[in-house]
């Protein structure tokens, strides 16, 4: 494998911090999860500082974050769910990472929200409509921008974080090497 990190986008509850831990065990790379960075770095939980700052303040924290990873030692990193919202993130994310969509079906989704008692405080509503509502719209509407992003899509449908990254780390293991006169593959 060479040196571009591996980055896991997808909706929320998609398995991107819990099987990227395991991942970057595996490989033995340093795991970034965007949101628990910004959350140490603004001192308070997202809910608390996007009611404070707002959803384009966050957007605008998360990207400079995420150009900051583009740039840092080689790691594994999950991204927020909304990360891919900006143009400039999304060819960030196709460019200078490894990037994996996890995707999930909404049903999935509910159902590993409701069970994470993270989720009020890390996952703060993003719009007026119902949980399930928001989830359904979310989905459908960041689809183009997760497939734009991303080289591979796994389902994380029924699978638990381990089986998760074994495939992710399957997947990496089988890319060739890449030579220095050879050009971005990943691009």
């Amino acid at each position: 494998m060479s040196a571009k990190s591996v980055a896991l986008v997808g909706y929320r509850g998609t398995g991107k911090t819990s099987a990227g831990r395991l991942l970057a065990r595996r490989l033995a790379l340093p795991f970034e999860d965007m949101d628990e960075r910004l959350v140490r770095g603004f001192g308070r939980d997202i809910r608390q500082w996007v009611e404070e700052h707002g959803w384009e303040a966050f957007r605008d924290a998360e990207s400079r974050l995420l150009e900051e990873l583009a740039q840092g030692p080689t790691a594994v990193v999950a991204t927020g769910g909304g990360a891919v919202a900006r143009p400039s993130n999304r060819e960030l994310l196709r460019t200078r990472f490894r990037t994996f969509w996890l995707q999930a079906s909404a049903e999935t989704v509910v159902a590993r929200l409701t069970a994470d008692p993270l989720t009020a405080s890390l996952r703060p509503p993003l719009s007026e409509l119902s949980f399930e509502e928001e989830i359904v719209r979310l989905l459908a509407e960041r689809r183009p921008w997760y497939q734009e992003s991303a080289r591979w899509a796994l389902a994380t449908d029924g699978i638990g974080p381990e089986e998760l990254a074994e495939r992710v780390a399957a997947e990496l293991e089988a890319i060739p090497e890449r030579r220095e006169n050879e050009p971005d593959r990943f691009g």
